[in-house]
């Protein structure tokens, strides 16, 4: 059992890293291969697909208010889409640029592994 007044525990530290676990296991984002690079790109991912789920129009009211009657639900939801649109817009383009950057970085750090790799040949070699 854990010392509540443990001061070598981050709290914050680990408080992330659940939060990373459920996402990417709740969205789907591949698993850590190794390495500290493979769990960032994860963790990354994990939270594009939770800002991808979230960021878009509203489709369903939240439990508390489906009180209402259909039609006024589908207004209320019709009008929430109209109004929002310009930011649901941005969160889109957001989202894109997100994983395109995750693309990027993860083609980038192929690549520094690789020369990596190359460098440690030559020096061998020499």
């Amino acid at each position: 059992m854990l010392d509540s007044n443990n001061p070598d525990i981050d709290v914050d530290a680990l408080m992330v890293r659940v939060q990373h676990e459920v996402l990417r296991r709740q969205y789907g984002a591949p698993a850590a291969g190794g390495g500290p690079e493979a769990m960032d790109v994860s963790g990354l991912e994990s939270l594009i697909a939770a800002a991808a789920a979230h960021g878009g129009p509203r489709t369903r009211w939240p439990g508390k208010l489906w009180f209402f009657p259909g039609f006024v639900q589908r207004f209320g939801l019709r009008t929430v889409g109209w109004l929002l649109r310009d930011q649901l817009a941005f969160n889109a383009a957001l989202v894109q640029a997100l994983r395109e950057s995750a693309a990027l970085n993860a083609r980038l750090q192929a690549s520094i592994r690789e020369l990596d790799a190359r460098v440690r040949q030559l020096e061998g070699r020499g």
